[in-house]
C-alpha cells in the first residue's frame, strides 16, 4: 500500500509555525535591544571614568613639574619686563608655571615651559548639570603669570573640584592641609597638592570620585644668576640663614 506524501501543510500548522517564529523573533529582538542598551551604558560609564583619570593624570604630571624662578634684581635684569612665575592655589582654582608643556608642532618656537591654570565655570552642557573645568595655557612665560594664553574646556559635569596644599612646616595631621597657597607668601611650592575630582555619572546616582596627590620635584625658587637672590618673605630668609649655618654631613 502506497502512502501519499504530496499533501501540503494545513492552515493550523502554518499559523502555529508563524506564531512560533514571531515569538522567537520578538525574543531575539528584545535580547539584542537589551544588549545594545547595556553596551551603551557601560561605554558611557567607561568614557566618564577615562575622562576623570586622564584629567587627574595630566594635572598631577604638571604639578610634579611645577617651577618657580627667583626674581632677578632690577640692576641685573637682561630683559624688561622680567619673566615672573607664581604658584597661586585656591580651593577650586590654581595657576602656576610648569615644565610639562608638550610641543605638538615641529619647529614651533616653544619650550617645555608654560603657564597653566585650572578653574571652574558654569557650562551650557545639556546632559550634565554640574560646572565645567577649564584649562588655560600660555605657551611662554612672561610678566603676567595670571593672564594670557588659550582657554578651553577639559571636562564637563563637575560636581567637586577641590585642591588642598600640604604645609610641611606644620604638625602632621589634618591642620597641615591648607585651603590656599601663594608662592609670594611662602616663597616656595607646597610639599604636596591633593586634588579631589567628582564627576556626574551619565547613569545618574552617586558621582564618580577621583582623589590623587602630586609632589612638586623642585620646591624652591630656581636662581638664574650666579649670586643668590634674597628671599622676599621672612620664612624664606630664615631658611636661607639655616642653610648657611648648617654643617655639611660627612
Amino acid at each position: 500500500m502506497r502512502r501519499n506524501f504530496n499533501h501540503g501543510f494545513t492552515l493550523i500548522e502554518v499559523m502555529v509555525a508563524l506564531v512560533l517564529l514571531t515569538t522567537l523573533g520578538a525574543a531575539l529582538l528584545r535580547s539584542l535591544s537589551l544588549s545594545m542598551t547595556t553596551k551603551d551604558r557601560v561605554s558611557r560609564l567607561n568614557d566618564r571614568y577615562h575622562e576623570g583619570r586622564q584629567v587627574s593624570i595630566r594635572i598631577s604630571r604638571e604639578l610634579r613639574q611645577a617651577i618657580l624662578f627667583a626674581e632677578v634684581p632690577e640692576a641685573m635684569r637682561e630683559e624688561d619686563p622680567a619673566i615672573l612665575t607664581r604658584f597661586v592655589g585656591e580651593e577650586d582654582e590654581i595657576y602656576f608655571a610648569t615644565t610639562a608643556h608638550l610641543r605638538l608642532q615641529a619647529e614651533a618656537k616653544e619650550s617645555d615651559q608654560a603657564e597653566v591654570a585650572y578653574f571652574l565655570k558654569s557650562g551650557d552642557n545639556k546632559e550634565f548639570k554640574g560646572k565645567t573645568l577649564y584649562r588655560r595655557e600660555s605657551r611662554r612665560l612672561d610678566d603676567r603669570p595670571d593672564k594670557g594664553g588659550m582657554i578651553w574646556p577639559v571636562v564637563e559635569g563637575v560636581k567637586v573640584f577641590k585642591l588642598e596644599y600640604w604645609d610641611d612646616s606644620k604638625e602632621i595631621g589634618d591642620d597641615a592641609w591648607q585651603g590656599t597657597w601663594s608662592s609670594e607668601e611662602n616663597d616656595l611650592l607646597p610639599a604636596r597638592v591633593r586634588m579631589t575630582l567628582e564627576l556626574e555619572s551619565p547613569l545618574g546616582g552617586k558621582p564618580i570620585r577621583f582623589v590623587t596627590q602630586a609632589a612638586p620635584r623642585i620646591r624652591r625658587p630656581i636662581n638664574i644668576i650666579d649670586s643668590y637672590v634674597q628671599p622676599k618673605t621672612v620664612q624664606g630668609q630664615v631658611r636661607q640663614l639655616q642653610e648657611k649655618t648648617e654643617t655639611p654631613k660627612q
